[in-house]
């Protein structure tokens, strides 16, 4: 990238040897700090400006990437996708695929062009309310589509067996055993209603 914008092999080199350290970002949120740091050589800055920025600014984009992507996006266009596939088929999974790399794809993009027109105050973008709202709208379409899942399958399951169910998971938390028998258990239970 930096031979396309600069045009020469040694500012490349150059850079090249100043950034041969750990960088460990979000990786849909790094091209913010690689449109940043861009402007910032523009500019002028010196490499020890540009490293404390870049270390400030990685850990910024990851817990806010994290968040965004890991933790809201993905569980719920995952949702949405399980439902679609319930009810269409393979119809699910390509929308998944779609939709979410449409989200980081945009994301990538237009990182490198709001890095290098903000600069250094890239890093108020993770307060801005395009995140503030992709994030909320993205936690109720989880919360609804949880809700809509959990209906859909009530009509395809035995509620009498649930019954048993139940008793068994409180005998198993109020014995008070292990998070691995109780996962075991849960497991070996899902085998047998698959079967009946």
């Amino acid at each position: 990238m930096v031979n396309l914008i600069y045009g020469t092999k040694n500012k490349e080199d150059t850079i090249m040897k100043e950034h041969n350290e750990l960088f460990n970002t979000h990786p849909y949120m790094a091209s913010y700090i690689i449109g940043a740091t861009i402007r910032a050589y523009d500019e002028g800055k010196t490499s020890e400006d540009i490293k404390r920025f870049i270390t400030i600014a990685q850990t910024s984009f990851a817990s806010a990437g994290d968040l965004l992507f890991w933790q809201t996006l993905r569980p719920a266009l995952l949702l949405i996708s399980v439902i679609f596939g319930l009810k269409f088929g393979i119809i699910g999974p390509v929308l998944f695929i779609i939709s979410y790399n449409a989200f980081h794809l945009f994301h990538r993009a237009r990182g490198i062009t709001d890095g290098y027109n903000k600069g250094w105050d890239v890093i108020y973008l993770i307060k801005a309310k395009r995140f503030i709202m992709v994030q909320h709208v993205f936690e109720i379409l989880g919360a609804l589509f949880t809700g809509l899942l959990f209906i859909l399958i009530a009509f395809k399951i035995n509620y009498l067996l649930l019954i048993p169910l139940t008793s068994l998971f409180v005998i198993l938390l109020l014995r008070r055993y292990s998070a691995t028998f109780i996962i075991i258990a849960v497991l070996v239970l899902i085998v047998i209603i698959a079967l009946v």
